[in-house]
Protein backbone atom coordinates (compact mmCIF):
# COMPACT_ATOMS: atom_id res chain seq x y z
CA UNK A 1 0.00 0.00 0.00
CA UNK A 2 1.27 3.29 -0.92
CA UNK A 3 2.50 5.95 2.13
CA UNK A 4 2.00 9.38 2.50
CA UNK A 5 2.73 11.94 4.22
CA UNK A 6 0.81 15.55 4.33
CA UNK A 7 2.15 18.78 5.59
CA UNK A 8 -0.76 21.47 6.21
CA UNK A 9 0.96 24.56 7.38
CA UNK A 10 -1.58 27.23 8.29
CA UNK A 11 0.24 30.67 10.06
CA UNK A 12 -1.83 29.16 13.03
CA UNK A 13 -1.01 25.81 12.87
CA UNK A 14 0.94 22.54 11.13
CA UNK A 15 -1.01 19.70 10.99
CA UNK A 16 0.71 16.60 9.92
CA UNK A 17 -0.94 13.45 8.34
CA UNK A 18 0.35 10.00 7.43
CA UNK A 19 -1.68 8.52 5.21
CA UNK A 20 -1.76 4.71 4.03
CA UNK A 21 -3.45 3.19 1.47
CA UNK A 22 -6.06 5.89 1.13
CA UNK A 23 -6.48 5.38 5.52
CA UNK A 24 -5.70 7.82 8.09
CA UNK A 25 -2.73 6.09 9.80
CA UNK A 26 -0.79 8.93 11.69
CA UNK A 27 -2.29 12.39 12.77
CA UNK A 28 -0.21 15.34 14.62
CA UNK A 29 -0.67 18.83 15.68
CA UNK A 30 1.23 21.87 16.59
CA UNK A 31 0.88 25.40 17.34
CA UNK A 32 3.02 28.17 17.80
CA UNK A 33 1.01 29.13 21.05
CA UNK A 34 1.43 25.63 22.15
CA UNK A 35 4.58 24.31 21.14
CA UNK A 36 6.34 21.06 22.28
CA UNK A 37 8.81 20.72 25.16
CA UNK A 38 9.38 17.14 24.79
CA UNK A 39 13.15 17.01 24.00
CA UNK A 40 14.88 20.08 24.87
CA UNK A 41 17.81 20.35 27.15
CA UNK A 42 17.77 22.76 29.98
CA UNK A 43 20.56 23.83 32.31
CA UNK A 44 17.95 23.58 35.46
CA UNK A 45 18.62 24.19 39.25
CA UNK A 46 17.10 22.06 41.96
CA UNK A 47 15.19 23.70 44.21
CA UNK A 48 13.66 20.93 46.55
CA UNK A 49 14.99 16.67 47.07
CA UNK A 50 11.84 15.07 48.06
CA UNK A 51 13.25 11.73 48.91
CA UNK A 52 9.91 9.68 49.89
CA UNK A 53 8.96 10.18 46.83
CA UNK A 54 12.59 9.79 45.39
CA UNK A 55 11.94 13.22 43.25
CA UNK A 56 13.23 16.20 42.62
CA UNK A 57 11.73 19.44 41.71
CA UNK A 58 13.85 21.26 38.97
CA UNK A 59 13.60 24.82 37.92
CA UNK A 60 14.17 24.84 34.42
CA UNK A 61 12.87 28.41 33.48
CA UNK A 62 9.43 26.97 32.37
CA UNK A 63 6.87 28.48 35.43
CA UNK A 64 6.54 24.85 36.63
CA UNK A 65 9.30 23.11 38.31
CA UNK A 66 10.65 19.83 36.51
CA UNK A 67 10.14 16.34 37.78
CA UNK A 68 13.60 14.42 38.11
CA UNK A 69 12.58 10.63 39.24
CA UNK A 70 15.37 8.94 41.14
CA UNK A 71 14.69 6.02 38.15
CA UNK A 72 15.49 8.88 35.63
CA UNK A 73 19.00 9.72 37.06
CA UNK A 74 20.62 6.06 37.96
CA UNK A 75 19.26 3.83 35.06
CA UNK A 76 19.42 4.68 31.51
CA UNK A 77 15.70 6.23 30.60
CA UNK A 78 13.40 4.07 27.98
CA UNK A 79 12.16 7.00 26.45
CA UNK A 80 13.48 6.06 22.92
CA UNK A 81 10.88 2.62 22.26
CA UNK A 82 11.65 -0.72 23.42
CA UNK A 83 15.80 -0.98 23.48
CA UNK A 84 17.71 -4.17 23.91
CA UNK A 85 21.41 -3.04 25.61
CA UNK A 86 24.87 -5.18 24.86
CA UNK A 87 25.47 -7.12 27.99
CA UNK A 88 23.43 -5.97 30.73
CA UNK A 89 19.20 -5.58 30.10
CA UNK A 90 17.94 -2.66 32.12
CA UNK A 91 15.32 -5.64 33.75
CA UNK A 92 19.14 -6.78 35.25
CA UNK A 93 19.75 -3.28 36.95
CA UNK A 94 18.65 -3.17 41.04
CA UNK A 95 15.71 -0.95 41.26
CA UNK A 96 16.49 2.20 43.19
CA UNK A 97 14.90 3.55 46.43
CA UNK A 98 13.48 6.71 46.87
CA UNK A 99 16.06 7.94 49.30
CA UNK A 100 18.77 7.07 47.02
CA UNK A 101 18.02 10.85 45.38
CA UNK A 102 19.60 12.24 48.30
CA UNK A 103 23.28 10.52 47.35
CA UNK A 104 23.03 11.97 43.58
CA UNK A 105 21.29 15.59 43.82
CA UNK A 106 21.09 18.77 46.53
CA UNK A 107 19.10 20.93 46.65
CA UNK A 108 20.54 24.73 45.01
CA UNK A 109 22.37 22.04 42.32
CA UNK A 110 22.82 23.10 38.67
CA UNK A 111 22.12 19.89 36.37
CA UNK A 112 21.82 18.99 32.88
CA UNK A 113 18.32 17.58 32.11
CA UNK A 114 16.21 16.71 29.00
CA UNK A 115 12.28 17.03 28.93
CA UNK A 116 10.91 13.00 28.09
CA UNK A 117 7.33 13.70 29.04
CA UNK A 118 4.87 17.41 28.39
CA UNK A 119 3.92 19.18 31.83
CA UNK A 120 0.16 17.80 31.62
CA UNK A 121 -2.80 19.38 34.00
CA UNK A 122 -0.69 21.15 36.76
CA UNK A 123 1.81 18.53 36.18
CA UNK A 124 4.91 20.16 35.12
CA UNK A 125 7.25 18.26 33.14
CA UNK A 126 8.78 15.08 33.31
CA UNK A 127 12.91 14.90 33.49
CA UNK A 128 16.11 12.93 32.57
CA UNK A 129 19.68 13.10 33.60
CA UNK A 130 19.71 10.87 30.67
CA UNK A 131 20.32 12.99 27.65
CA UNK A 132 19.69 11.55 24.07
CA UNK A 133 20.10 13.38 20.65
CA UNK A 134 17.65 11.85 18.10
CA UNK A 135 19.14 10.98 14.46
CA UNK A 136 18.03 9.37 11.74
CA UNK A 137 19.59 6.18 12.54
CA UNK A 138 20.57 6.31 15.81
CA UNK A 139 20.30 8.01 18.94
CA UNK A 140 23.59 9.41 20.70
CA UNK A 141 23.42 9.24 24.79
CA UNK A 142 26.49 11.14 25.63
CA UNK A 143 25.99 9.98 29.37
CA UNK A 144 25.89 6.01 28.54
CA UNK A 145 28.34 4.08 26.98
CA UNK A 146 26.26 0.27 26.39
CA UNK A 147 24.36 0.57 22.74
CA UNK A 148 21.35 -0.85 21.70
CA UNK A 149 19.47 -2.15 18.92
CA UNK A 150 16.04 -1.46 18.50
CA UNK A 151 13.51 -4.39 19.15
CA UNK A 152 11.30 -3.40 16.49
CA UNK A 153 14.16 -5.03 14.10
CA UNK A 154 12.88 -8.18 14.70
CA UNK A 155 15.17 -10.32 11.76
CA UNK A 156 17.82 -11.45 13.43
CA UNK A 157 19.86 -11.25 10.50
CA UNK A 158 19.59 -7.85 10.20
CA UNK A 159 20.30 -7.36 14.01
CA UNK A 160 23.32 -9.81 13.96
CA UNK A 161 24.78 -7.42 11.16
CA UNK A 162 24.10 -4.31 12.82
CA UNK A 163 25.43 -5.55 16.11
CA UNK A 164 28.61 -6.46 14.09
CA UNK A 165 28.66 -2.62 13.13
CA UNK A 166 28.23 -1.40 16.77
CA UNK A 167 31.07 -3.27 18.15
CA UNK A 168 33.56 -1.35 15.01
CA UNK A 169 32.23 1.77 16.14
CA UNK A 170 32.31 2.11 19.83
CA UNK A 171 35.79 1.65 20.51
CA UNK A 172 36.31 4.82 19.11
CA UNK A 173 33.82 6.39 21.53
CA UNK A 174 33.09 7.82 25.07
CA UNK A 175 29.53 7.23 24.29
CA UNK A 176 26.69 5.03 23.84
CA UNK A 177 23.76 4.91 21.08
CA UNK A 178 20.55 2.89 20.14
CA UNK A 179 20.29 2.37 16.73
CA UNK A 180 16.55 3.37 15.61
CA UNK A 181 14.77 1.11 12.86
CA UNK A 182 15.30 3.21 10.14
CA UNK A 183 18.95 2.39 10.85
CA UNK A 184 17.77 -1.21 8.74
CA UNK A 185 20.15 -1.94 6.05
CA UNK A 186 22.59 1.13 6.89
CA UNK A 187 25.77 0.75 5.78
CA UNK A 188 29.24 1.52 8.48
CA UNK A 189 29.49 4.85 6.58
CA UNK A 190 25.92 5.82 7.16
CA UNK A 191 26.19 5.11 10.76
CA UNK A 192 29.93 6.25 10.73
CA UNK A 193 28.65 9.77 9.47
CA UNK A 194 25.44 10.17 11.37
CA UNK A 195 28.01 9.55 14.82
CA UNK A 196 29.84 12.27 13.62
CA UNK A 197 27.03 14.74 13.24
CA UNK A 198 25.26 13.61 16.35
CA UNK A 199 28.51 14.17 18.04
CA UNK A 200 29.67 17.31 16.96
CA UNK A 201 25.85 18.95 18.03
CA UNK A 202 26.35 17.56 21.69
CA UNK A 203 29.89 19.12 21.88
CA UNK A 204 27.87 22.56 21.09
CA UNK A 205 25.14 21.56 23.62
CA UNK A 206 27.76 20.99 25.91
CA UNK A 207 29.81 24.26 25.15
CA UNK A 208 26.53 26.94 25.60
CA UNK A 209 25.45 24.65 28.74
CA UNK A 210 28.89 25.47 30.29
CA UNK A 211 28.35 29.79 28.66
CA UNK A 212 24.87 29.87 30.30
CA UNK A 213 23.36 30.72 33.47
CA UNK A 214 20.28 28.56 35.04
CA UNK A 215 17.62 28.22 34.04
CA UNK A 216 17.75 28.23 30.76
CA UNK A 217 17.34 26.56 27.54
CA UNK A 218 20.52 24.64 26.02
CA UNK A 219 19.08 23.01 23.18
CA UNK A 220 15.89 22.89 21.38
CA UNK A 221 14.14 19.97 19.52
CA UNK A 222 12.89 20.45 15.99
CA UNK A 223 9.52 21.95 15.46
CA UNK A 224 6.84 19.10 14.50
CA UNK A 225 7.63 19.29 10.36
CA UNK A 226 11.05 18.52 10.78
CA UNK A 227 10.78 15.81 13.10
CA UNK A 228 8.46 14.00 10.74
CA UNK A 229 11.38 14.19 8.32
CA UNK A 230 13.37 12.70 10.89
CA UNK A 231 11.63 10.04 12.32
CA UNK A 232 9.07 9.15 9.50
CA UNK A 233 10.03 9.99 6.42
CA UNK A 234 11.55 6.77 5.85
CA UNK A 235 12.04 4.53 2.46
CA UNK A 236 8.77 3.19 2.55
CA UNK A 237 7.55 6.53 1.95
CA UNK A 238 6.21 7.10 -1.57
CA UNK A 239 6.44 10.74 -1.58
CA UNK A 240 6.17 13.91 1.12
CA UNK A 241 3.42 16.59 0.35
CA UNK A 242 4.24 20.10 1.51
CA UNK A 243 1.20 23.07 0.47
CA UNK A 244 3.32 25.98 1.97
CA UNK A 245 6.55 27.04 -0.57
CA UNK A 246 8.15 28.62 2.55
CA UNK A 247 8.26 25.38 4.70
CA UNK A 248 8.89 23.30 1.56
CA UNK A 249 12.21 25.09 1.47
CA UNK A 250 13.40 24.92 5.01
CA UNK A 251 12.21 20.84 4.65
CA UNK A 252 14.11 20.27 1.54
CA UNK A 253 17.10 22.57 3.00
CA UNK A 254 17.43 19.99 5.96
CA UNK A 255 16.60 16.99 3.76
CA UNK A 256 19.38 17.83 1.92
CA UNK A 257 21.66 17.98 4.42
CA UNK A 258 20.74 14.48 6.99
CA UNK A 259 18.99 12.65 3.92
CA UNK A 260 19.78 13.92 0.49
CA UNK A 261 19.10 10.41 -1.39
CA UNK A 262 15.21 10.99 -0.40
CA UNK A 263 14.73 14.74 -1.19
CA UNK A 264 13.62 13.56 -4.51
CA UNK A 265 10.15 12.50 -2.85
CA UNK A 266 9.69 15.95 -1.06
CA UNK A 267 7.36 17.68 -3.08
CA UNK A 268 5.51 21.08 -2.90
CA UNK A 269 1.81 20.77 -3.72
CA UNK A 270 0.11 23.52 -5.85
CA UNK A 271 -3.48 22.09 -6.66
CA UNK A 272 -6.89 24.39 -5.79
CA UNK A 273 -8.09 21.74 -3.74
CA UNK A 274 -7.04 21.99 -0.21
CA UNK A 275 -4.09 19.30 0.41
CA UNK A 276 -6.22 17.24 3.15
CA UNK A 277 -9.46 17.12 1.37
CA UNK A 278 -8.13 15.88 -1.57
CA UNK A 279 -7.01 12.73 0.32
CA UNK A 280 -10.40 12.70 1.77
CA UNK A 281 -8.89 12.91 5.25
CA UNK A 282 -10.16 16.23 6.75
CA UNK A 283 -13.36 14.11 7.62
CA UNK A 284 -11.02 11.25 9.47
CA UNK A 285 -9.29 14.62 11.49
CA UNK A 286 -12.74 15.57 11.91
CA UNK A 287 -14.24 11.88 13.77
CA UNK A 288 -10.90 12.34 16.10
CA UNK A 289 -13.40 15.00 17.92
CA UNK A 290 -16.05 12.24 18.24
CA UNK A 291 -16.44 10.39 21.22
CA UNK A 292 -19.22 7.65 18.99
CA UNK A 293 -17.26 5.92 16.45
CA UNK A 294 -19.28 4.00 13.67
CA UNK A 295 -18.08 0.38 12.68
CA UNK A 296 -18.94 -0.12 9.30
CA UNK A 297 -20.72 -3.35 10.32
CA UNK A 298 -23.66 -1.33 12.10
CA UNK A 299 -21.98 -1.10 16.12
CA UNK A 300 -19.83 1.20 17.10
CA UNK A 301 -17.00 2.38 19.52
CA UNK A 302 -17.43 5.17 22.34
CA UNK A 303 -14.55 7.01 24.20
CA UNK A 304 -14.81 8.53 26.76
CA UNK A 305 -12.13 10.46 28.24
CA UNK A 306 -11.64 11.66 31.71
CA UNK A 307 -8.92 13.43 34.12
CA UNK A 308 -7.65 9.58 35.69
CA UNK A 309 -8.10 7.20 32.48
CA UNK A 310 -9.80 6.30 29.14
CA UNK A 311 -12.58 3.79 28.93
CA UNK A 312 -13.85 3.02 25.40
CA UNK A 313 -16.94 0.83 25.04
CA UNK A 314 -18.13 -1.57 22.35
CA UNK A 315 -21.42 -1.67 21.57
CA UNK A 316 -23.20 -3.74 18.51
CA UNK A 317 -25.60 -0.78 17.42
CA UNK A 318 -27.90 -1.82 14.51
CA UNK A 319 -25.66 -4.92 13.71
CA UNK A 320 -27.47 -8.33 14.85
CA UNK A 321 -26.92 -11.92 13.11
CA UNK A 322 -29.06 -14.65 14.65
CA UNK A 323 -26.47 -15.84 17.01
CA UNK A 324 -25.02 -13.58 19.98
CA UNK A 325 -21.79 -15.13 20.27
CA UNK A 326 -21.17 -14.42 16.32
CA UNK A 327 -22.77 -10.90 16.35
CA UNK A 328 -20.44 -10.16 19.44
CA UNK A 329 -17.02 -12.01 17.64
CA UNK A 330 -17.55 -9.51 14.75
CA UNK A 331 -18.16 -6.27 16.39
CA UNK A 332 -15.08 -6.99 18.58
CA UNK A 333 -12.83 -8.07 15.81
CA UNK A 334 -13.78 -4.39 13.69
CA UNK A 335 -13.37 -2.94 17.21
CA UNK A 336 -10.45 -3.73 17.80
CA UNK A 337 -8.92 -2.62 14.49
CA UNK A 338 -10.74 1.07 15.22
CA UNK A 339 -9.80 1.26 18.94
CA UNK A 340 -5.76 0.55 17.93
CA UNK A 341 -6.34 3.06 15.38
CA UNK A 342 -7.80 5.63 17.33
CA UNK A 343 -5.85 5.53 20.14
CA UNK A 344 -3.22 6.16 18.29
CA UNK A 345 -4.40 9.28 16.03
CA UNK A 346 -5.34 10.73 18.96
CA UNK A 347 -2.39 9.62 20.86
CA UNK A 348 -4.36 8.90 23.97
CA UNK A 349 -1.55 7.75 27.06
CA UNK A 350 -2.21 6.38 30.71
CA UNK A 351 -4.89 4.36 31.59
CA UNK A 352 -7.27 3.03 29.08
CA UNK A 353 -10.02 0.20 30.15
CA UNK A 354 -11.81 -1.37 26.72
CA UNK A 355 -15.06 -2.94 27.59
CA UNK A 356 -15.61 -5.65 24.25
CA UNK A 357 -18.73 -7.29 24.31
CA UNK A 358 -19.00 -10.36 26.20
CA UNK A 359 -18.00 -13.64 24.31
CA UNK A 360 -18.81 -17.13 25.85
CA UNK A 361 -16.19 -19.05 23.81
CA UNK A 362 -12.39 -18.90 25.69
CA UNK A 363 -11.48 -19.02 21.57
CA UNK A 364 -12.84 -16.03 20.82
CA UNK A 365 -11.45 -13.97 23.92
CA UNK A 366 -7.63 -14.96 22.90
CA UNK A 367 -8.34 -14.32 19.57
CA UNK A 368 -9.86 -10.35 19.64
CA UNK A 369 -6.73 -10.39 22.59
CA UNK A 370 -4.13 -11.69 20.10
CA UNK A 371 -5.78 -9.00 17.57
CA UNK A 372 -5.13 -6.05 19.78
CA UNK A 373 -2.07 -6.63 20.96
CA UNK A 374 -0.97 -7.34 17.06
CA UNK A 375 -2.33 -4.38 16.25
CA UNK A 376 -0.73 -1.78 19.16
CA UNK A 377 2.73 -2.96 17.66
CA UNK A 378 2.10 -0.13 15.18
CA UNK A 379 1.89 2.09 17.87
CA UNK A 380 5.01 4.14 18.10
CA UNK A 381 4.49 4.62 21.95
CA UNK A 382 4.97 2.33 24.44
CA UNK A 383 2.04 0.10 25.17
CA UNK A 384 1.57 -2.51 27.64
CA UNK A 385 -1.73 -4.77 27.81
CA UNK A 386 -2.89 -7.11 30.23
CA UNK A 387 -4.51 -10.46 29.62
CA UNK A 388 -8.35 -10.11 29.19
CA UNK A 389 -10.92 -10.70 32.18
CA UNK A 390 -13.66 -12.62 32.27
CA UNK A 391 -16.00 -9.59 32.13
CA UNK A 392 -14.55 -9.07 28.60
CA UNK A 393 -12.58 -6.21 29.64
CA UNK A 394 -9.29 -5.33 28.31
CA UNK A 395 -6.44 -3.18 30.50
CA UNK A 396 -3.86 -1.44 28.81
CA UNK A 397 -1.46 1.64 29.38
CA UNK A 398 0.15 3.89 26.96
CA UNK A 399 3.01 5.98 27.32
CA UNK A 400 2.04 9.67 27.40
CA UNK A 401 4.28 11.95 26.41
CA UNK A 402 2.86 14.98 24.37
CA UNK A 403 -1.00 16.24 25.45
CA UNK A 404 -3.24 14.41 22.45
CA UNK A 405 -4.89 16.08 19.60
CA UNK A 406 -8.12 16.86 21.72
CA UNK A 407 -5.98 18.53 24.69
CA UNK A 408 -4.45 20.48 21.92
CA UNK A 409 -7.65 21.78 19.97
CA UNK A 410 -10.48 21.48 22.91
CA UNK A 411 -11.15 22.69 26.25
CA UNK A 412 -12.83 22.46 28.82
CA UNK A 413 -16.67 23.83 27.63
CA UNK A 414 -17.16 26.93 30.07
CA UNK A 415 -21.07 26.04 30.34
CA UNK A 416 -20.80 22.63 31.47
CA UNK A 417 -17.34 22.90 33.02
CA UNK A 418 -16.30 19.99 30.97
CA UNK A 419 -19.45 17.33 32.54
CA UNK A 420 -20.68 16.91 28.78
CA UNK A 421 -24.15 18.11 29.95
CA UNK A 422 -25.98 21.06 31.21
CA UNK A 423 -29.24 21.09 33.33
CA UNK A 424 -33.07 20.39 31.60
CA UNK A 425 -35.34 22.79 30.96
CA UNK A 426 -37.32 21.42 34.19
CA UNK A 427 -34.41 21.24 36.54
CA UNK A 428 -33.77 25.06 36.31
CA UNK A 429 -37.90 25.39 35.92
CA UNK A 430 -37.26 24.13 40.00
CA UNK A 431 -34.05 26.21 40.97
CA UNK A 432 -36.03 29.58 39.26
CA UNK A 433 -39.41 28.79 41.25
CA UNK A 434 -37.00 28.35 44.42
CA UNK A 435 -35.26 31.47 44.05
CA UNK A 436 -38.85 33.59 43.45
CA UNK A 437 -39.94 31.99 46.33
CA UNK A 438 -36.80 33.44 48.49
CA UNK A 439 -36.80 36.55 47.13
CA UNK A 440 -40.43 37.18 48.15
CA UNK A 441 -40.11 35.67 51.48
CA UNK A 442 -37.78 38.60 52.09
CA UNK A 443 -39.18 41.35 50.79
CA UNK A 444 -42.96 41.25 49.83
CA UNK A 445 -43.19 42.53 46.17
CA UNK A 446 -46.22 43.23 44.25
CA UNK A 447 -44.23 42.16 40.90
CA UNK A 448 -41.21 39.47 40.31
CA UNK A 449 -39.96 39.65 37.34
CA UNK A 450 -37.14 36.72 36.23
CA UNK A 451 -35.51 36.70 33.00
CA UNK A 452 -35.00 33.02 31.79
CA UNK A 453 -33.29 30.97 28.50
CA UNK A 454 -36.60 30.61 25.67
CA UNK A 455 -36.75 27.12 26.85
CA UNK A 456 -37.29 27.79 30.88
CA UNK A 457 -39.46 30.38 29.63
CA UNK A 458 -41.45 28.05 27.72
CA UNK A 459 -40.98 25.05 30.10
CA UNK A 460 -42.16 27.12 33.15
CA UNK A 461 -45.24 29.44 31.54
CA UNK A 462 -46.72 26.05 30.06
CA UNK A 463 -45.84 22.82 32.69
CA UNK A 464 -45.13 25.06 35.84
CA UNK A 465 -48.25 27.53 34.57
CA UNK A 466 -50.21 25.93 38.33
CA UNK A 467 -47.25 26.54 40.69
CA UNK A 468 -46.74 29.78 39.58
CA UNK A 469 -50.49 30.64 40.15
CA UNK A 470 -50.02 28.95 43.03
CA UNK A 471 -47.35 31.31 44.46
CA UNK A 472 -49.21 34.44 43.35
CA UNK A 473 -51.75 33.78 45.24
CA UNK A 474 -50.24 32.47 48.48
CA UNK A 475 -48.03 35.70 48.39
CA UNK A 476 -49.89 38.03 46.27
CA UNK A 477 -47.85 39.26 43.92
CA UNK A 478 -47.67 38.88 40.32
CA UNK A 479 -44.58 36.85 38.77
CA UNK A 480 -43.29 37.73 35.32
CA UNK A 481 -41.57 34.95 33.33
CA UNK A 482 -39.43 37.06 30.69
CA UNK A 483 -37.35 34.89 27.92
CA UNK A 484 -33.85 35.99 27.15
CA UNK A 485 -32.22 34.71 23.98
CA UNK A 486 -29.04 35.62 25.20
CA UNK A 487 -28.96 33.72 28.48
CA UNK A 488 -27.49 30.78 28.77
CA UNK A 489 -29.90 27.80 30.26
CA UNK A 490 -28.21 27.24 33.86
CA UNK A 491 -28.43 31.02 34.48
CA UNK A 492 -30.96 33.23 35.59
CA UNK A 493 -31.88 36.85 36.76
CA UNK A 494 -34.17 38.00 39.28
CA UNK A 495 -35.67 41.81 39.24
CA UNK A 496 -37.83 43.32 41.82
Amino acid sequence: MQKEILINVEPQEKRVAVVEGGSLEEYYIERPSDVSLVGNIYKGTVNSVMSGIGAAFVDIGFGRNGFLYVTDMMAPIQEFDLLETAGQHPRHIPRPKPSDIDKLVKKGQEVLVQVVKEPIGNKGPRLTTHVGIPGRFVVLMPFDHHMGISKRVTDRNERERLRQILKKIMPGLNMGFIVRTAGVGKSEADFKREIRYLAALWRNIKNRSTKIKAPNLVNEEYSLTFRILRDIFTEDVARVLVDDREEYKKLRHFANNIMPSMKRKLLLYQEKTPLFDSRGIEKEVEKLYNKKIALKCGGYVFIEETEGLIAIDVNSGSFNKKYMEETAFKVNSEAAAEIAKQIRLRDIGGIVIIDFIDMVREKHNREIFDLLVNLFKKDRAKINVLKMSEFGIVQITRQRIRRGVKKVSYKDCPYCQGRGSVKSAATMAIEVLRAIKKQIEKVRLKEVRSYVHPEVANYMLNEDRPAIAKLEAMYRTRIVIIAEPEMHIENFRIEK
